[in-house]
């Protein structure tokens, strides 16, 4: 790890951390900010429930609002992105003779909840390697008489890319269009919300936004917020969206009351400016690697997610779901924590970029792969 911020991160400094976009990583200063906002509570269990946690929260929501450079009264907080898709869905009445789009890009549980209420999936199908027009046509392609939904990765969780989320809107319109962009806040510059024609939008805050984890955001466009529910009906009923969100029973709200520490600690790491150092490193961290695999840059039309890139692998390595997780396995024992993805039959390492990572940590990745997957 970099020496200069090692202390600022909890991780582990025997390990290669190279997967940032799964979960995250709380920077030390924020896990003790949520510890404070917990001791708080425990101190006075009744006056924080009844009389300081709706300021609290509502501070935090209006500091996730400016983030994403969107007025406050659009945004609630949920704890993932996986919870607004269900609040969207359950808003929207989906049920059984419904149709859901979603690409074979996309995060897997938006479809299951979309199962899960008894609707029709149908998907739009296109390549690592396609243009930006090929996803369009996709998409616009799946749409049918019966679609009540449309869901898109803005940045693709399992390929790294970033979609055309504006012009897929236009295609498919009436249908609204809910964004997954869970990879988004704080990685992703140039963000415009409103701009992007959609109905909803959310984005997780603990992936590159150094929130503590369980704590997203959800704006919703003004025609849609009064129909939009909590999952959990609770001391939150019958308040104006986005504050019915806010007070669902004895739940931890600690991480949504550190979201400001979180999102002042992204601005202290360097903001925009170390977003653009991780992309460059990251541009040449993936040299190293595909360098030392020799395999041909799979991204084509379509643009990179800035802290989040493919590798291919070689042929016939990590090409199923068991041989993928068979890899990590082997990857994780070597004390690189980096996942192989498999996807439409080719197999790939997904590599991240984080304040924390330095050239080195690619060289050394680069170095052990040959001998792991040799063996």
């Amino acid at each position: 790890m970099r020496r200069d911020i090692a202390e600022l991160f909890e991780l582990d400094p025997d390990l290669t951390h190279l997967n940032h976009g799964a979960f995250g990583a709380v920077p030390r200063s924020v896990r003790e900010a949520q510890d404070r906002a917990r001791a708080r509570i425990e101190r006075a269990p009744m006056r924080a429930f009844r009389d300081e946690l709706p300021s609290a929260l509502a501070t935090a929501r209006e500091s996730a609002a400016e983030f994403i450079g969107v007025p406050a009264d659009g945004v609630a907080l949920v704890r993932n992105v996986t919870e607004a898709v269900g609040v969207v869905l359950q808003g929207l009445g989906v049920g059984p003779g419904d149709d859901v789009v979603v690409s074979n890009h996309g995060y897997l549980t938006a479809g299951w909840s979309a199962e899960a209420r008894g609707a029709t999936l149908r998907t739009a199908t296109f390549a690592v390697d396609a243009d930006p027009a090929d996803v369009v046509a996709a998409f616009a392609a799946a749409v049918t008489d019966r679609t009540r939904l449309v869901v898109i990765d803005q940045l693709t969780s399992p390929t790294a890319l970033e979609l055309p989320v504006a012009a897929v809107a236009a295609a498919v319109a009436p249908v609204p269009v809910l964004v997954d962009a869970a990879h988004v806040p704080g990685a992703l510059p140039g963000l415009d919300v409103e701009g992007l024609g959609v109905a909803f939008w959310a984005g997780n805050l603990h992936k590159w936004a150094y929130t503590p984890r369980a704590a997203a955001t959800l704006w919703v466009a003004p025609e849609h917020r009064e129909a939009m529910r909590p999952l959990v009906t609770s001391w939150s009923h019958g308040l104006p969206y986005p504050e019915r969100f806010d007070l669902q029973g004895t739940v931890d709200h600690s991480s949504w009351v550190a979201v400001p520490d979180g999102l002042a600690a992204w601005r202290d790491l360097g903001g925009w400016e170390q977003v653009a150092r991780n992309a460059d490193l990251l541009v040449r961290g993936v040299e190293h690697v595909r360098s030392a695999l020799g395999t041909p840059d799979p991204r084509a039309g379509i643009r990179s997610a800035p802290c989040l890139r493919l590798v291919a692998l070689p042929d016939g390595v990590a090409t199923t779901t068991e041989s993928a997780e068979a890899l990590w396995q082997q990857l994780y024992a070597a004390g690189l924590v980096v996942p192989p993805v498999s996807f439409e039959g080719r197999g790939y390492l997904r590599l991240a970029a984080a304040p924390y990572n330095d050239e080195d940590d690619y060289a050394r990745l680069a170095a052990a792969l040959p001998g792991i997957l040799g063996a």
